[in-house]
């Protein structure tokens, strides 16, 4: 009862913080438009309120009341799987922090117990263990990489390879994934992928082209190491 009452609690602070009344950035990664929505790959809103630092301390807190605090800050209905883990959650800001940072740290959060956030269109967001999330048909993100967040936060980007083959990258970036299945290769250098599952919202037209491309599948903080990976090997 305890837990559910300091819950409620650090849901009135994160409102009273300005979590619940932001507009939606126009130019968000996610293409948010018109919906009182929030992701993990937004931009920070010039005058956002904070966050105080240490106003969120989850101490094995039950998955179920996070999803709902999670809920609470991206304005998303959540939309739980069936399998999920039966995680108790524990994290403390130490830092003020915004809405959106706050996503991205129990993205973090919830993907050390095994539980991936996945964001659908501009209403929703999906909580499915990360073993299965690469089965989803996540957001496509093209912020450049040195904007992307560094957190573990699902995404899918896609890379246009330019003196590399993907057979030649392919090895150097599994180093760095973190999620199964996360890398897939398309074009001359690279095998077209058998299944389309959980890339429903690529254009067609990626699946018969000649370049070489690489689709990664995996958190925000893992798709970073590998494109400085692949800058690096582009340059040589």
């Amino acid at each position: 009862m305890k837990r559910m009452a300091f819950v409620s609690s650090l849901l009135a602070l994160l409102v009273a913080a300005g979590c619940d009344g932001q507009r939606p950035d126009p130019k968000s990664a996610l293409h948010v438009a018109g919906a009182r929505t929030f992701s993990s790959f937004d931009p920070l809103s010039p005058g956002e309120k904070l966050t105080p630092a240490h106003a969120i301390k989850l101490e094995q807190v039950e998955l179920a009341q996070v999803l709902n605090v999670y809920a609470a800050i991206s304005g998303r209905s959540i939309i739980r799987a069936a399998n999920l883990p039966d995680a108790q959650i524990t994290f403390s800001n130490q830092t003020p922090m915004t809405s959106v940072e706050v996503l991205q740290a129990l993205d973090t959060v919830l993907a050390a117990q095994g539980v991936t956030m996945v964001f659908l269109g501009t209403q929703y967001v999906k909580a499915v263990p990360a073993r299965e999330a690469h089965l989803e048909p996540g957001p496509v993100v093209e912020l450049k990489p040195e904007q992307l967040p560094d957190s573990s936060s699902f995404l899918i980007y896609i890379v246009k390879l330019k003196n590399v083959k993907a057979s030649q990258a392919l090895p150097a970036l599994a180093a760095f994934a973190k999620l199964p299945n996360s890398i897939i290769s398309i074009g001359s250098g690279g095998n077209a992928p058998s299944s389309k599952a959980g890339l429903p919202n690529l254009p067609a037209s990626l699946f018969g082209t000649k370049d070489d491309l690489l689709i990664l599948r995996d958190y925000s903080s893992n798709v970073r190491r590998m494109l400085q990976v692949l800058e690096k090997m582009e340059e040589r």
